[in-house]
This record gives structure tokens, sequence and C-alpha cells, in this order.
């Protein structure tokens, strides 16, 4: 629940962090935030914000194009993070990925100085955009991008090679599209496929200069 008349963040920071599927967004954002620090950093990952799809057939869910913006509750998205600037608590949707189905507890997200957004489409409108202090685009081969989509669907969300190949199918197209035009509007272009301690040290100098303690 959020609290009431809340004071607003004045110096909040919200950090955007898009690229395509496998591009290594997630993990990036991760430990970004982790270097800012648990108690000062926190994470919100476009992921959490699909559409609950209970109400369709699994054949039917399973056409979904998850990853076209049309997938995604990017209202709601962005009312959380105008939340959290403001200094509102909110209640983060939390996604089963084997059902394609919202589960019925949510994650409790508290507002912190950094906030770090990912996802492919964390960019798609411009009043999303007009919240980020900060736009960095993740960089990586194709053939790179799709190992690394493989193993993660196997590992954490339960799928065979067939329908990773479809959901990846759909996910490129819509990324050629509309995805990878958030290298326009990126302030920073990084390679996912450089060490990540490297860009993650490159990031914290360019946002918080050579005095890291200033993040905090």
């Amino acid at each position: 629940m959020a609290v009431s008349n809340p004071p607003p963040l004045a110096d909040s920071y919200v950090i955007a962090i898009a690229g395509g599927s496998g591009s290594g967004k997630s993990t990036l954002a991760n430990a970004l935030a982790s270097e800012l620090g648990s108690s000062f950093a926190t994470v919100l990952a476009v992921d959490a914000y699909y559409h609950d799809l209970a109400h369709l057939s699994l054949t039917e869910r399973e056409r979904t194009n998850f990853d076209h913006p049309d997938a995604l509750d990017l209202a709601l998205f962005e009312q959380h993070v105008l939340a959290l600037k403001a200094g509102q608590t909110i209640q983060q949707p939390c996604y089963d990925f084997g059902t394609h189905c919202r589960q019925a507890q949510t994650t409790e997200i508290i507002p912190r100085k950094w906030m770090v957004v990912e996802g492919i489409l964390v960019t798609a409108t411009a009043s999303l955009r007009a919240l980020y202090d900060q736009v960095i685009y993740v960089e990586a081969d194709r053939t790179v991008r799709w190992q690394r989509r493989l193993l993660r669907d196997q590992r954490d969300r339960g799928r065979d090679e067939a329908s990773i190949a479809r959901f990846w199918a759909r996910a490129e197209d819509t990324f050629m599209t509309q995805g990878s035009t958030a290298s326009q509007y990126a302030h920073l272009i990084i390679s996912g496929e450089q060490a990540l301690d490297a860009n993650v040290r490159h990031i914290m100098k360019v946002i918080c200069g050579s005095d890291l303690s200033s993040s905090q």
C-alpha cells in the first residue's frame, strides 16, 4: 500500500536499460543496482508487467507475441515509475511465465534514490522516455543473444527448444521494428559481450563521476 502524502524524491535518478532479448539487460541492471547499494537502488523489470492471460486457453496464450507492446501493461508500469519517483511504495505484479498469467501475490517495491528499469520495450513511449534521467542501450551479437535466451528459458521458464525458437522469432521481429529504436534515445551504448564489471564501472563513472561515494 502506498504511503499517504509522501514527500517526492527530489533527488531520485532513473536509469533505463534497453536492448534485445539476451543482450544482458537484466544482468547489467541487477549488477548496477548492487554497485549503487541495495539500500539506495531498486530494479523494476518491464517483464513483470505482462497482461494477465488467464481468460485465454493455454494454446491461445502460446500464440501471443510477448515482445510486442500490446502484451505489456505499459500504463501500469509508467504509473509505478511515477509513484516511486513521488516517494510511494508500489505493489509490483508477479508473472508466471509457465502459465502466462499473473500470480495472486505481488512484490512490494519501496522508493529508493536510484531506480533502474529494464526491458526490450522500456523506451516504447514518449511519456516513459520523459521519466528517465539516463538511457543505456546494450548491444550484442544475435548469435550470442540467442544462446543466452535459449539457456535462460530452459533454466528459468521450463520451455523446450522448439517453443523457445517460436518465441524468439516473434521477439526478434518486434525488436527489429520497435525495440532497436531504443538506441536512438540512448545516452550511452555499451557492449553486452564485454565484461560485466567493466560495464558497471563505466556506467558508474558516467552517472556518478569518479567519486562513487556520491551515489549514496
